[in-house]
């Protein structure tokens, strides 16, 4: 009797570990990973983090989005954790119907970047920072000209690449690759780009 208890024991324990073997490593990155990959190009668009990461975040946001500025520190987190692993791209996607003021900001802040303040205009608009504070320590000059004529296309170039890609919303990222339109926890971004470094042959974080 007690072989037959050890014996089937032993059954159910297999049968468990081949249950569990057999689930996937997590449903969302699963779905993920088999989804199709789509070229997003950084061009020429601001970027953040090494700029020879194995692996690209490409970051379509509005800076009137309330999804943009709140998903934000999931993003600098991301970076944080991966500081030599993952390249974050900059690319706008102003949802102008949405909100009226979105493409100027973006211009805004692309001419700011003409000037070396990219970051500092994409930081300070997403924490609702006044206008003058976000403009501040720039030749205000040299920034309204350069929003008059449109700026240096950027913002024209960002959107058709949105177009190309089916992206409406924001925020919305390509991870080498994969699309995922709406917010993503850093917990998200850590799967996928774990994932994307063990494919590349590469380390995660511990």
């Amino acid at each position: 009797m007690k072989k037959n208890t050890v014996v089937m024991s032993a059954l159910m324990l297999a049968s468990a570990v081949a249950f569990v073997k057999a689930q996937p490593p997590h449903p969302w990155l699963d779905q993920m990973l088999k989804r199709q990959r789509y070229p997003s190009p950084p061009g020429n668009s601001p970027t953040r983090g090494s700029a020879d990461a194995p692996v690209t975040i490409n970051e379509f946001i509005d800076f009137d989005c309330p999804g943009s500025a709140k998903d934000a520190p999931e993003v600098r987190k991301t970076l944080e954790a991966y500081p030599t692993q993952v390249r974050l791209v900059f690319k706008n996607l102003p949802l102008e119907k949405i909100h009226p003021n979105a493409r100027h900001k973006a211009l805004v802040a692309e001419c700011m970047g003409l000037q070396g303040k990219f970051w500092q205009a994409h930081d300070r608009f997403l924490a609702g920072a006044a206008p003058d504070q976000v403009t501040a320590g720039v030749d205000q000059g040299k920034l309204k000209a350069c929003v008059a004529r449109g700026g240096e296309g950027q913002v024209d170039e960002d959107l058709a690449l949105a177009k190309r890609l089916g992206l409406a919303t924001t925020p919305s990222f390509v991870v080498d690759g994969i699309r995922n339109g709406g917010m993503m926890s850093f917990a998200q971004f850590k799967l996928l780009v774990d994932a994307e470094l063990a494919r590349k042959g590469g380390a995660g974080t511990h």
